[in-house]
């Protein structure tokens, strides 16, 4: 078990901060302290707040050669939340409020092709409902996979001494299945779009590697050439699968804060980092404090 230090590094804020849906707590340690299952890059991960350390330490499943290799990037952890924070206008009490709340909260690097099939699936589905159907998608291969997770279960009693998981499929094994198959794991009408989004990646109609070298726009136009594909999907994809950071993607939540807050339409110098202010906005007005606020306001605005 690996012993960390990590600042400004918040799990619960960035597991609930809509931006991923394989990373969920798999138990408690010491009925406080959530242990969150994360599985990216292939692999599966053990990642908690320690308990006998300060609010900065951390304890995870991975060596000290996969953290560094593979987990410091995921977390973004090289970056320098603050000086995201610091394009606020000092003027900006709501954005001000959102950022205290939400501090902790990162942009994670995600594969592009997994994001890309998460939020078309993500379409009218609420997040339990959208982590289910991925998990089923994730089943389909069948590569079943598991962790030794024995040390968790001694500080955690309902964590198992073993916990199974399925890497996310790439473009070939989905293109391999048929319409029942994608269609039994409840993605509903979204099947022929994840089934098109296949086949472009496979046959290389769309070159998921070399997008992330394009600028902003022309990633989002090739995007929005996917059937299925509209402009909140591609920008969700955008920014948490290619880090644009420039790009903010627009629910029901954000363009009522939008509206309130903002007079419709957003800053001009909060621009460059729009995709990281508005992940303290999505967290804060949707989970919490602002949620009925909004929603009354919406009605009276009607």
């Amino acid at each position: 078990m690996l012993h960390l230090t990590i600042k400004d590094f918040d799990l619960t804020a960035i597991a609930e901060s809509g931006q991923c849906f394989r990373m969920t707590s798999v138990g408690t340690i010491d009925k406080k302290y959530p242990v969150y299952k994360i599985v990216a890059l292939g692999k599966c991960l053990l990642i908690s707040r320690n308990p006998k350390g300060d609010t900065d330490t951390y304890l995870a499943s991975c060596t000290e050669s996969e953290w560094e290799e593979y987990y410091k990037h995921y977390f973004d952890l090289t970056t320098d939340y603050e000086c995201y924070r610091s394009y606020a206008d000092p003027s900006d009490e709501f954005l001000k409020t959102c950022m205290e709340y939400g501090t902790g909260i990162r942009i994670l690097n995600q594969e592009p092709w997994e994001m890309l099939i998460s939020f078309i699936i993500s379409q009218r589905k609420s997040v339990p409902a959208i982590r289910t159907t991925v998990e089923k998608l994730c089943a389909l291969s069948g590569e079943e996979c598991f962790i030794d997770s024995s040390e968790w279960h001694t500080l955690a009693p309902e964590i198992p001494e073993r916990i199974y998981f399925y890497p996310f499929p790439d473009a070939g094994t989905l293109a391999g299945f048929d319409v029942e198959e994608i269609g039994s794991t409840g993605t509903g009408y979204r099947t022929g779009y994840i089934m098109e989004a296949a086949r472009k990646v496979t046959t290389g109609e769309i070159d998921l590697s070399a997008l992330a070298e394009t600028p902003d726009e022309a990633l989002l136009e090739e995007l929005l050439k996917i059937h299925g594909v509209g402009i909140k999907v591609a920008s969700c994809t955008a920014l948490f699968g290619f880090h644009r950071l420039s790009l903010c993607p627009e629910d029901v939540w954000m363009k009522r804060v939008k509206e309130q807050f903002y007079s419709g339409s957003w800053p001009e110098s909060y621009k460059p980092v729009l995709g990281v202010l508005q992940q303290y906005m999505f967290y804060y007005a949707r989970l919490e404090h602002e949620k009925d606020k909004i929603k009354r306001t919406g009605r009276e605005n009607q």
